[in-house]
Parts: structure tokens; sequence; C-alpha cells
């Protein structure tokens, strides 16, 4: 995703037949990154919508730096920046954890970060929609947007520790959904020989 300056420009003066064309031209980037942190389709475009109309707000600043900034990495930054404000705003999104299990977590040994090859990439994805809400934004920010557990805690308002101890439960229930779907493969595959 690369709009043309001309595009852009128009969008700074609020051309709106040239926002309707740049929203046509980021909806995949953004609903894409949007989709990995909400399960309900409603609060993933009511997301991706918000995000925009932030872009939208701060062409002006992005048109300054634009030699220096790829358009996709500032709109992917805008999208993650907004999506942790409504993490830390919506307190339902924190699970609350007991500061003694902080220590019995870092203590295990943390589950392979590599699935195995019999796994598609759609089935990974429904795995990681059913995981509790903190535990997917800690998971899509740690493996995919490659954050720290320092930064994901300074973000979402809770420990580094926190930030582990969901980063372990989301790849522990991954491994339960996953194994799951493996069983039920072969079942299908037995049935169906």
């Amino acid at each position: 995703m690369n709009p043309q300056r001309e595009l852009l420009e128009r969008c700074r003066k609020d051309d709106r037949k040239a926002h309707y064309e740049l929203y046509r031209e980021c909806f995949q980037h953004i609903y894409a990154i949007c989709r990995r942190y909400y399960i309900n389709k409603d609060d993933c475009m009511s997301a991706l919508n918000m995000v925009y109309y932030k872009i939208i707000k701060n062409i002006s600043s992005y048109l300054s730096k634009s030699k220096d900034v790829p358009f996709e990495l500032w709109t992917r930054k805008i999208a993650i920046n907004y999506i942790i404000d409504e993490f830390r705003k919506n307190s339902r999104y924190k699970n609350l954890i007991e500061p003694t299990e902080v220590s019995v977590y870092e203590n295990q040994m943390l589950i392979e970060d590599e699935f195995e090859n019999t796994i598609d990439t759609e089935q990974i994805v429904e795995a990681v929609e059913k995981l509790p809400e903190m535990n997917r934004a800690v998971f899509n920010l740690y493996v995919i947007d490659g954050y720290k557990h320092e930064e994901i805690g300074k973000l979402l308002g809770i420990s580094s520790s926190t930030s582990k101890v969901h980063l372990h439960r989301a790849k522990k229930t991954l491994r339960t959904l996953i194994d799951d779907v493996r069983k039920n493969d072969s079942i299908s595959n037995k049935i169906l020989s």
C-alpha cells in the first residue's frame, strides 16, 4: 500500500472523493490489523473507522515527513496506538492476575513459538480469535507486532511480568486449541478412509 502523494494532498484539502479512494486503498491493511485484536466484527469495523479518521485528521503531519516514513508503517502505528488506547480506556479488557501467579508462570518453560506445518494459517487465526481479549492483545503485540514485554506493559498499563503471564497463557491455550484441531482432523481422516 503506497498511495500517490497527489491523493494524499487531495485528502489534506478535505476532498471527500479522495477520502473514499484512500479508504478503499487502506481498507485491507487496516482491517487486518484491527481483526487481530477484535473478535466482534462490529468492534473491528468501529476501530477501523476510527483509525481511518485519525489518518485523515493527521494527514498533514504525515505529508511533512513522508520522505522518512512509509505510509503503510505510519498507518500501522496509528492503528496499533488506537487499539492500545482503547484497551487502556476499557477496563473490561484487563484480566486481574494475582501477584503469586506471576512468579509461578515466570518459572515455567514457554511453549514453542512455532507451530508445526500440519496446521494451516486459517486454523491458527481461528485459534487466536478464541483467546481471551487481554491474552490475544499481548500475543499480537509480542509475536506479530514485535513489542517487548516492557513496552507492552507500558502500553497496556500492566507490569512486564503480567505481560509475560498473558503471553504464556495465550501460547498454552493456542497449543490446546491446535491439538484439538489435530485430533478432530485425525478423527475425520479415519472416518473418511
